[in-house]
């Protein structure tokens, strides 16, 4: 009796087992059917390309340099009598800096210029003499040539005790000072380092495309990555006439406001450049590009299929784009519903 009822539990579970499987076979080859139906026409939005023109912007960045900076390097040798001013502090064009012990310089200058104002003298009444026949011509050049070489010692013991008193060529800070009181210093040793920041400049690089529209005199704003807030204005001073050796041109920019003279030579800043479109072509939406701005391609509109194309780019100014080559005015490409498209395939305009 239980082998007999043991059976039939196993016959059951089985008949249950066999149910189940048929039924789930059903669902799956229900599901596979849906799925397998053609969608006969595809959803899409569209958009219809029109004629514009397109204002471009170039952003790059470049590092702040003072516009006129300096190395001074002496002209003299000796030690340094006095130091009349420190790093820090400004300085004319012309102004003292320091002076060097020009004790002997002055003593040759005091020899030189006694001979000079001889020679001078002397030249005065060898030429009476000449005049009155008690002086040959040979003798009269001689004393000539005297008085020129008398006034070139003069001029250059005039040059070294003017040479002692280290002065500023430019205008500017001193940023570096590499001189003690009665320390020595020797001609064309560097005596300080000038920085004048209340102008600045900066050079930028840009490629081939960009550059053939900067020209100089052109305005860029010029915004400050640490102080964002504050935007000034660069005027194009020069633009390079050959690329380097990765094919991009240098582009300089004068800024002539440095208010309260925060920006300092080092700092990082963003130049916006903003090139005028004079001439209208075909203006579509950046969403409407199949894949990328190097290789675009858009759905256009043909009946009721569409037709994947390729399409050339001349401009890009945020969502927006020209088109070079491709559309033409009047094309309708699609906009939205770009996901599952595919070239040839029947879509329905919507909405």
């Amino acid at each position: 009796m239980k082998k007999i009822l043991s059976y039939i539990i196993t016959f059951c579970l089985i008949a249950i087992v066999a149910l189940l499987l048929l039924r789930n076979k059903k669902e799956i080859n229900a599901q596979i059917a849906f799925a397998e139906q053609k969608v006969e026409a595809y959803p899409v939005r569209v958009e219809q390309v029109s004629l514009g023109t397109l204002d471009t912007k170039l952003e790059v960045s470049g590092i702040l340099a003072p516009a006129n900076e300096l190395m001074l390097m002496a002209e003299t040798q000796g030690r340094v009598n006095i130091i009349y001013k420190r790093e820090g502090e400004w300085v004319n064009k012309g102004q003292a800096i320091a002076r060097v012990n020009d004790e002997l310089m002055q003593a040759e200058l005091m020899v030189t210029e006694s001979n000079y104002i001889k020679a001078q003298k002397d030249l005065e009444r060898a030429q009476t003499l000449k005049d009155g026949g008690a002086l040959t011509q040979q003798q009269l050049e001689g004393l000539q040539l005297n008085e020129k070489a008398a006034e070139a010692k003069f001029i250059t013991s005039k040059k070294r005790v003017a040479d002692a008193v280290i002065t500023a060529p430019i205008a500017g800070y001193i940023n570096k000072l590499f001189l003690k009181e009665g320390g020595m210093i020797g001609a064309g040793v560097p005596a300080c380092e000038l920085v004048n920041i209340r102008s600045l400049k900066m050079t930028v690089m840009v490629d081939e495309q960009e550059v053939i529209k900067i020209t100089k005199g052109q305005i860029a704003t010029i915004k400050m990555q640490s102080q964002p807030e504050s935007l000034l204005h660069g005027e194009v001073s020069s633009v390079s006439k050959k690329s380097d050796f990765a094919l991009q041109y240098s582009v300089d920019l004068i800024i002539d406001e440095n208010p309260g003279e925060r920006l300092k030579g080092g700092m990082v800043a963003t130049a916006y450049f903003n090139f005028p479109d004079e001439v209208e072509g075909p203006i579509i939406s950046l969403n409407t590009l199949v894949g990328s701005t190097k290789d675009p391609k858009v759905y256009l509109l043909d009946g009721n299929t569409v037709q994947l194309k390729s399409i050339k780019i001349a401009a890009i100014n945020g969502n927006q784009l020209k088109v070079a080559e491709g559309l033409s005015s009047g094309d309708q490409i699609v906009s939205a519903g770009l996901f599952n498209l595919r070239d040839q395939m029947t879509v329905k305009v919507i909405e």
